[in-house]
């Protein structure tokens, strides 16, 4: 049975675990509300020099295989990321 988690995550300047791919892989579903600081994302070292960042106001759908992890950070402040996981069996 598929499996469907939303939540939002409060990003900081330290990279901060968004999701963990789940069993048979999954699709991690991004969106940065509009304002605030940019969202980079990447793996543990995820910093705002090797990041990827995710445009404002725009949903970003990631492929997530099994077990990876997926990080976010903020160059300054805080900034909340609206996240849904799908997938696994």
């Amino acid at each position: 049975m598929a499996t469907i988690i939303a939540s939002q995550k409060t990003v900081g300047t330290e990279p901060v675990l968004i999701a963990t791919g789940l069993v048979g892989a999954s699709y991690v579903y991004l969106h940065s509300p509009t304002g605030g600081n940019t969202v980079y994302i990447g793996n543990s070292d995820v910093t705002t020099s090797n990041g990827f960042a995710l445009p404002k106001d725009e949903m970003h759908q990631i492929w997530l295989p099994e077990a990876d992890k997926l990080y976010a950070v903020v160059g300054s402040g805080t900034e909340t990321l609206y996240v849904m996981h799908t997938g696994g069996r």
